[in-house]
């Protein structure tokens, strides 16, 4: 996916159809994101005198761990993007966030992982229940952690709280 300046120019004031497949080895150096399939990238490059611009559809598969589970999921990502690349911008221009400086050659392939990777959601998930509980913890209501709470005694007042309980036996008899 990489065209240079001098082959695009052929194409002045037309436009250029884009059909390709990429496959990236690593995506994004995230630890739930393991592996991405074969990325589909179609779209259509219309070249000007100074400017090309590139309408983007993006269709890909990545493979994530579950963030309530670490079970592997597939998250399928649909996205649709206008990109310009301008000749006379430099890096060090402050460009609007999808236009790219461009020199000699035209390469969308950083562009598109990029579109991916900004895409990725932080936080998935196969379901919506909340689970209720694991090994040595368990899910609970404020009610039930403040009715817990008072239920505990520390450990170094336990002979204070004998002490209390003896006395309302008392009352109670009187």
């Amino acid at each position: 996916m990489r065209w240079s300046l001098t082959q695009l120019k052929k194409f002045s004031n037309e436009s250029i159809a884009v059909n390709e497949k990429i496959q990236f080895k690593e995506i994004t150096d995230r630890k739930d994101v393991l592996s991405i399939n074969e990325t589909s990238v179609e779209g259509e490059m219309h070249v000007g005198s100074r400017r090309i611009g590139i309408n983007l559809t993006i269709d890909t598969v990545v493979n994530m761990l579950d963030s309530r589970t670490s079970e592997n999921i597939e998250v399928p990502l649909h996205i649709e993007s206008y990109e310009e690349f301008d000749e006379e911008a430099e890096e060090t221009d402050e460009l609007d966030e999808n236009v790219h400086p461009v020199t000699h050659t035209l390469d969308l392939e950083p562009v598109v992982r990029e579109l991916i990777v900004v895409n990725l959601p932080n936080v998935i998930t196969k379901s919506d229940a909340v689970p209720a509980g694991g090994k040595n913890w368990s899910v609970m209501t404020e009610d039930e952690l403040d009715d817990e709470e008072e239920r505990k005694v520390d450990p170094r007042l336990s002979k204070l709280q004998s002490l209390l309980t003896e006395s309302d036996n008392e009352n109670k008899e009187d």
